[in-house]
């Protein structure tokens, strides 16, 4: 198959669904605001308890080897066997006996069961892809953990936290039956204001709800993008010592230059 035929073949497939969505008026519905305030603040939070439990998961099998690492790996898998919806049933009236049904925190934590078995596998895969090697050596060369993610490990799995944070996104943007399950309604995100639109007779306000749903990924996309540019920017300009007072005066002097 020749490649330019794979290349309209795949550009077919994603745009010509999206032509479909395109809404021809627009009218702004006043309760989007307030769902996408609490979409966002979903996203973040899920991402952010994604990288700590993942990251610190993932590192902790990448390297080691038994039966006990095979039972954690295949614990940890076990919502990617099993249909979510059923496990959520079971946690719903957990959720209810703890007070956390119909919560924002009771939708986070199940929003962990489809997202946290993806990012365990990225991150450990980031590090043996580093080797044990490198870090023992990154170890020794930055003993402070925090310092030693922010010049060392944190620049180098660059595509391991950038995958996670997309991957994340869409995942929890496409959880309808969990989060109204749990949420019960209350706790309502984008795909819970979207699909109920599609099946009554608002086609304008559902369109409007879903390109809410395709922009929110390339929205953050390009902001993760700036972030880590700016890191990794940051990364060198300190490592270079050109923040460096005394290094920056000693150069001044090596020109001939007196600074006052």
């Amino acid at each position: 198959m020749r490649p330019t035929l794979v290349k309209s073949l795949l550009i077919g497939l994603i745009v010509l669904p999206l032509i479909g969505v395109i809404p021809t008026t627009w009218t702004w519905n006043p309760r989007l605001l307030d769902t996408l305030t609490t979409t966002v603040l979903m996203i973040m939070a899920v991402t952010l308890l994604n990288h700590l439990i993942g990251y610190a998961a993932g590192k902790a099998i990448a390297f080691r080897t038994g039966r006990l690492i095979r039972l954690m790996e295949l614990l940890i898998s076990l919502p990617l066997f099993l249909p979510v919806l059923l496990l959520s049933f079971g946690l719903y009236l957990t959720w209810i006996r703890l007070g956390l049904a119909d919560q924002f925190l009771g939708v986070l934590l199940v929003l962990l069961l489809p997202t946290l078995p993806y990012t365990i596998r990225i991150y450990t895969n980031g590090f043996q892809a580093l080797g044990e090697q490198m870090m023992e050596q990154m170890i020794l060369i930055q003993p402070n953990r925090f310092k030693r993610f922010f010049f060392l490990t944190g620049p180098m799995m660059r595509s391991s936290l950038q995958s996670v944070t997309l991957l994340v996104t869409v995942i929890a943007l496409s959880q309808y039956a969990l989060v109204a399950l749990i949420g019960g309604g209350v706790v309502r995100m984008i795909a819970l204001e979207a699909f109920p639109l599609y099946t009554g007779n608002s086609l304008v306000a559902a369109k409007e709800a879903t390109i809410w749903l395709i922009a929110l990924p390339f929205l953050i996309y390009f902001v993760q993008l700036m972030v880590f540019s700016s890191w990794v920017r940051l990364v060198r300009r300190l490592l270079d010592g050109r923040n460096d007072p005394a290094r920056n005066e000693d150069i001044w002097k090596e020109k001939g230059v007196t600074r006052h």
